[in-house]
């Protein structure tokens, strides 16, 4: 409380203010969700800036040579990167992905079908209704499924307007922080900037940890099926690549249909692919990541899951794929606006204490 002109004026105190502040940020995503589409694009645009402006700046430092040309020189390595390898591997890729859409629905069936030969497996479709339902292909499945292709104009016009806003960024990164930097009053400019800087060098580090994640996983997945003999281990090994880019959600999903495709071809290379995801996994959360991102947020999994159950049921899957960056972002936010500027507790936004 506190006293104003005479009257009592209520002040939110110190023990209140993160439950304000998470009410605040509830009601803030309830209030976007019309825009949220349009939103996730433009984080999407300023994430692909930081990882061009991060590359960019490393060259610089490395080798002296101008900025503007290093940059062209990134642009033009990142965007010609997918053609090259489609290049390379595409004819193979594309076969795979075709020939294990055609498996999948088989590889369901057979698990259908060898769980209705025994009794514990009838008496699991008999209690858990559901799950009997998911595995059958009915035609309001292959609707959803359909439903799914047909935004893809929507995705690729999206990711083409990503590239658009990080080169933009990228070219200019200056004049973006500046801009907002003007937004607060002028005697908080300068924390505003600080603040600024610490976000994109945590989201730097982010991503190179998630490159670097996703390149392990993918090279270690497909070693590991290719031993094994796993049909379509190209295919699978690159889902597993892009959905490590979700951490936690990610590789769950893209171990089942893996699973699915050894579990017809022969079930013990089914349990192998189980041990082999679980084995990829442990190698990326304990050794691999932490050795990337020694100095980024570090946010626990109970946290970073809950952050993605809530953006999954507010905005659906790409909710789930921002989220982590996201709950990074406000992590370094609430660490910088109430931690050290409320509590007055000064700790370095990049991890170690000040």
């Amino acid at each position: 409380m506190a006293d104003v002109g005479g009257g009592r004026q209520w002040l939110p105190s110190r023990a209140a203010l993160p439950a304000l502040m998470v009410v605040g940020a509830v009601l803030v995503l309830h209030v976007l969700r019309p825009l949220a589409q349009t939103l996730f694009v433009v984080f999407g645009g300023i994430l692909f800036a930081v990882f061009l402006d991060g590359v960019t700046s490393w060259l610089v430092r490395h080798t002296r040579l101008p900025r503007p040309l290093l940059l062209t020189l990134v642009i033009i390595a990142v965007l010609s990167l997918p053609v090259l390898a489609g290049s390379l591997i595409g004819p193979s890729m594309a076969e795979q992905v075709v020939e294990l859409g055609e498996q999948l629905p088989e590889s369901v069936e057979s698990l259908r079908s060898g769980l209705s030969r025994s009794e514990w497996g009838r008496s699991l479709l008999e209690s858990y209704p559901e799950f009997r339902e998911s595995l059958e292909l009915s035609p309001e499945t292959l609707s959803r499924v359909t439903g799914v292709f047909s935004t893809t104009a929507g995705v690729v016009a999206g990711f083409f307007v990503i590239i658009f806003i990080g080169i933009y960024m990228a070219a200019s990164p200056g004049k973006y922080v500046s801009g907002l930097v003007q937004l607060f009053p002028v005697e908080r400019r300068e924390r505003a900037r600080e603040i600024v800087v610490a976000l994109v060098n945590v989201l730097r580090r982010w991503l190179a940890g998630r490159v670097g994640s996703m390149t392990a996983v993918g090279v270690l997945t497909l070693v590991g099926l290719a031993i094994a003999g796993v049909p379509f281990a190209l295919a699978l090994s690159a889902i597993a690549a892009l959905l490590t880019f979700v951490p936690y959600v990610g590789p769950v999903l893209a171990a089942v249909p893996a699973i699915l495709v050894a579990l017809v071809d022969d079930p013990v290379k089914a349990l192998f692919v189980v041990v082999l995801y679980i084995v990829v996994q442990i190698l990326e959360n304990y050794i691999i990541t932490p050795l990337i991102q020694q100095r980024a947020v570090s946010l626990g999994p109970a946290l970073l899951i809950t952050v993605q159950i809530i953006l999954g049921v507010l905005f659906g899957p790409v909710g789930v794929l921002f989220a982590t960056p996201l709950a990074v972002v406000a992590a370094v936010a609430v660490q910088a606006f109430y931690v050290e500027d409320v509590l007055g507790d000064r700790t370095d936004l990049l991890g170690g204490r000040r």
